[in-house]
C-alpha cells in the first residue's frame, strides 16, 4: 500500500492534471464541445502509449545503452527537482504565440504540446522508469504502478473534460497556488530519491 500511495502521489504530481487546463483552454479556444472532449482522450491515449513504452522498454534500452539504474534513478531525480523548482517558481514551458491557431487538427492538438510534452514529458517518462525498475520492484508492483498511472491519467482526462468549470471555481489564482505546492512536494519526492540512488550507488561500489 505504501508503494501504491508513493507511486500515485509522485506521478500526480509530476502530471499536474490542474496545471494543464490553462495549456489545454488555450490549444482547444473556439472549438465545439464534441471536439475538445475527443482531443482531451486523444491526448491522454497517446500519453500513455508513450509512458507505457517507457515502462515495458525504458529499462531495457538504458541497458543497452550501458546505463546504470542507479545512475538513471539519480539523473532522473534531478530531472523532477529542476521540474517541481521550475513549478514553484513558475518557470515551466508555456504553450508559444499561435499553437492555438485554427489551422491545427485535432490530432495536432493533442499529440503537441498535450499529450507530449505536457502530460508525457521528460519528468513523467523518468519517473515511470524510476518507479518500475526490474531491481527494485516486482512484476506485480510494476503491474500496480501501470495502473495508478491509468488512475492518473484518468483524472488528468476528467480534469480536461471540466476545465471550464474548474478554472471559474478555483480561478487563476488558486490553479497557481496548486501547482506551486505540487512543486514543492515533488522536489521532496526528488531529494528523497537522490539520496536513495547516492546510497545505492555508494554501497555498489568495490571495496578495496
Amino acid at each position: 500500500m505504501n508503494h501504491v500511495v508513493t507511486d500515485f502521489v509522485t506521478l500526480l504530481v509530476v502530471v499536474n492534471p490542474l496545471g494543464k487546463l490553462p495549456i489545454f483552454l488555450a490549444m482547444t479556444a473556439g472549438l465545439p464541445a464534441e471536439r475538445r472532449r475527443a482531443i482531451a482522450l486523444q491526448a491522454v491515449l497517446i500519453a500513455f502509449g508513450i509512458l507505457l513504452f517507457f515502462i515495458v522498454c525504458g529499462q531495457i534500452l538504458l541497458g543497452a545503452l550501458g546505463v546504470d539504474i542507479d545512475a538513471f534513478r539519480l539523473a532522473g531525480s534531478l530531472v523532477l527537482l529542476l521540474f517541481g523548482l521550475q513549478m514553484v517558481f513558475g518557470t515551466g514551458p508555456r504553450p508559444a504565440a499561435g499553437e492555438s491557431g485554427q489551422d491545427l487538427s485535432d490530432t495536432d492538438r493533442a499529440v503537441f504540446p498535450l499529450a507530449v510534452p505536457a502530460i508525457a514529458g521528460p519528468g513523467t517518462m523518468m519517473a515511470v522508469v524510476v518507479l518500475t525498475d526490474n531491481e527494485r520492484f516486482t512484476l506485480l508492483e510494476q503491474a500496480n504502478t501501470t495502473a495508478t498511472l491509468v488512475v492518473v491519467l484518468l483524472i488528468s482526462w476528467a480534469a480536461m473534460r471540466l476545465a471550464d468549470p474548474l478554472l471559474r471555481l478555483i480561478r487563476p489564482a488558486g490553479a497557481n497556488v496548486i501547482g506551486r505546492v505540487m512543486g514543492v512536494i515533488l522536489a521532496s519526492l526528488a531529494v528523497d530519491g537522490m539520496v536513495e540512488a547516492v546510497i545505492a550507488i555508494v554501497r555498489s561500489v568495490p571495496r578495496g
